[in-house]
């Protein structure tokens, strides 16, 4: 693609950019990155930044959220799955250049755990994908574990696969601002507010010629033209008009849950050294200095897969509510159960969203000629949104796929006409 702008007759004045990248979290951050490195590309990059105190949150126009809205979140390069795995290793690779290039550390290397019983199918599928990569690993049976983390707690017919490098937590916010300074430092213009709307005009009324593109509205009125559009949405890519022909992709949107346990400095102290951990079907980071200067243990918990949310204000309300209301005797007991020694100064819920597929892949893959889409990351995504955005990037700047890994792995699944949700 060629940078060039273009007088608009239907639009009056404006800056034709090569590329819209709409959705502003890790992956559509990451994807603006990359494509900002190329050459000739003018590229711009639409989302809202994060509400600032609770009346800014809680604001009856606030209607999107973002899950990297935190300071915690699990990496690793292992996982049960090899695209996964090899997905996570490549963006943890780069982490420590993200970091020296922006200036922003985001990335502690703890390591990680993944505790479940012995010969569970979850541990043989870490197992089976750490032999083929050739992470580094260890199995530990509980006796061993306790040795090696005493104010941990496991049941005696547990086995832990513990990966001491190339893992342990970040922090979603400061990845997204990292990502953003990038992309900003090459050229990337970045605009702070939602996209409603998504057209694809052909001004010439030809077959493919160059006066077809994309024009992206905002929600406050604001139009933005692109030769191509990269849909980075997440859970709100259903909302609103923004897939061509009023198409709806198939996934589900589910609410998630998790627990901050406020540490006293003594039981900061006692779990220094704690690597991140997967539990069973939770997961739980050593504790973590949040903005307001105290050290919270995050303890998050699989989604209920018939917990749905289908509309926006559905999403939006359960932001809003942090979680509260929810029973959490459930997260109790297993924060008890792990921790026994830990006396928690406060403890409270927080929610996000998490996507799931058909195949528990991402997508990523071309809607239409002109508008692409990166989404749907099963919960899986953080670690590895450095190198999904560049998958997104190379697919968006050429119009097909254009990476070594399997396109039939990410291809778009639409939900039939007659089940689509309303956008509202």
């Amino acid at each position: 693609m060629r940078k060039r702008e273009l007088r608009c007759e239907m639009e009056g004045k404006a800056t034709m950019y090569d590329v819209c990248v709409v959705g502003a979290g890790m992956v559509g951050s990451a994807a603006a990155k990359w494509l900002s490195q190329q050459a000739d590309i003018k590229v711009c990059l639409i989302g809202p930044q994060e509400p600032e105190g609770e009346q800014e949150w809680n604001s009856a126009d606030r209607e999107i959220f973002g899950c990297h809205y935190d300071e915690g979140r699990i990496t690793r390069e292992l996982d049960h799955d090899s695209v996964w795995a090899t997905l996570a290793r490549r963006s943890i690779q780069r982490y420590k250049d993200i970091e020296r290039e922006s200036g922003l550390k985001f990335y502690e290397e703890v390591g990680c755990a993944f505790i479940d019983r012995k010969g569970s199918p979850s541990n043989l599928a870490y197992r089976r994908t750490a032999e083929r990569l050739g992470i580094q690993h260890k199995i530990l049976n509980a006796t061993e574990f306790h040795a090696t983390f005493p104010h941990i707690h496991v049941e005696d017919n547990t086995e832990t696969v513990w990966t001491p490098r190339h893992a342990g937590h970040i922090s979603p916010r400061t990845l997204v601002r990292a990502q953003q300074r990038l992309a900003e430092r090459r050229g990337c213009d970045i605009i702070r507010e939602v996209a409603v709307n998504v057209e694809e005009v052909n001004r010439g009324g030809g077959n493919g010629g160059g006066g077809e593109f994309v024009k992206v509205t905002t929600k406050v009125g604001r139009t933005v033209l692109a030769r191509r559009v990269l849909l980075c949405c997440g859970a709100s890519t259903n909302y609103y008009n923004l897939l061509p022909r009023d198409k709806k992709l198939d996934f589900k949107s589910l609410r998630g849950i998790v627990i901050l346990a406020e540490l006293s400095k003594d039981d900061v102290d006692k779990l220094r050294g704690m690597p991140s951990l997967g539990y069973h079907d939770n997961y739980a980071l050593p504790p973590i200095k949040y903005p307001d200067g105290r050290f919270y243990l995050k303890l998050g918990f699989r989604a209920d897969p018939a917990d749905e949310v289908h509309t926006v204000a559905e999403a939006a309300s359960w932001y809003k509510s942090h979680g509260r209301g929810r029973d959490a005797t459930e997260m109790l007991e297993v924060f008890r159960g792990l921790f026994p020694d830990l006396k928690p100064v406060s403890m409270e819920t927080n929610s996000c969203l998490v996507t799931l597929t058909p195949n528990e892949h991402l997508y990523c893959d071309m809607a239409s000629p002109r508008v692409g889409v990166l989404a749907c990351m099963n919960g899986w995504g953080a670690k590895s949104s450095d190198e999904i955005g560049r998958m997104g990037a190379l697919m968006i700047s050429k119009g097909s796929w254009d990476h070594d890994l399997n396109a039939d792995l990410f291809k778009l699944r639409f939900k039939p006409a007659s089940t689509a949700p309303s956008k509202y």
